[in-house]
């Protein structure tokens, strides 16, 4: 039984992964076209008042003209699309990363640091340990919380990975605060990666229940046993939720705190 749970647990970091891409993909277009609709509104906007500003002085005569110019942008919007959906795409395959060691380094805080800090906290308050740091029955020795830490940070890691590439956050608009830019992009990117990454945990977690359970929906109320699993997982999701927002948010403020004396 010990063997084919750690069996089912490695499968399930495998299925996870996969969802993780999955749901990264199909989330993070609707971000992206959801973004890139504001620049095209504005520049509509800006023309539509320049015509304003400019129809007083203007004759009947020069209405003709302005009518095919309003319209003339919606047989670019197929190449906008096409443009946006290459964005999207890139954003994963060839992403701009203007520091070589931040992704490695958001990955060992998420992987690590944050999930050291939250078994550490639980032990601290005689709180009950997570689920997947008592599954790992295998492991009794001494050191023996580091191997289901580590195997539960990974999939943590992954979804900030994902997060972090959808939302640009390894620019250097993203972390460099120098000649007075300010924190404002830096904390909106890290919200958003948050969002985006928390977005992937809860998918990846539901689809994980769903066949942990056999590939049966389950609710509150079914029965005693899948209430106490549900409650269960809940409790763990808001607690790696909050202990990683809490430890990647302090990282990469400190990041960008690095930059802000910097004048070149």
């Amino acid at each position: 039984n010990e063997a084919r749970c750690n069996d089912g647990q490695v499968f399930m970091m495998i299925r996870n992964t996969f969802w993780l891409i999955l749901f990264s993909l199909v989330a993070n277009q609707t971000l992206s076209f959801q973004l890139s609709s504001a620049p095209h509104n504005n520049a509509a906007a800006t023309r539509k008042s320049s015509i304003s500003r400019h129809g007083s002085s203007v004759g009947v005569n020069n209405r003709a003209t302005i009518n095919p110019l309003s319209a003339s942008s919606d047989p670019n919007n197929g190449d906008d699309d096409d443009l946006m959906e290459s964005s999207l795409v890139s954003r994963f395959t060839s992403p701009r990363i203007d520091d070589a060691g931040l992704p490695l380094a958001d990955a060992l805080i998420a992987q690590i640091v944050a999930p050291s800090f939250q078994v550490f906290w639980l032990g601290l308050s005689q709180s009950p340990l997570p689920s997947w740091l008592r599954s790992a029955s295998l492991f009794r020795t001494r050191g023996s919380l580091v191997a289901p830490t580590l195997i539960h940070g990974a999939g943590l890691a992954t979804c900030w990975l994902a997060g972090a590439l959808s939302a640009k956050a390894f620019e250097s608009e993203s972390f460099d605060v120098s000649r007075g830019k300010g924190y404002g992009t830096v904390i909106s990117r890290i919200v958003q990666a948050g969002a985006f990454a928390t977005g992937i945990l809860i998918l990846s977690t539901q689809t994980s229940l769903f066949f942990e359970f056999g590939g049966h929906y389950v609710q509150l109320g079914d029965s005693d046993e899948t209430d106490l699993r549900l409650i269960t997982v809940g409790i763990e999701l808001i607690n790696d939720i909050f202990f990683e927002a809490v430890t990647l948010s302090s990282w990469r403020l400190y990041r960008a705190s690095l930059t802000a004396n910097r004048s070149d």
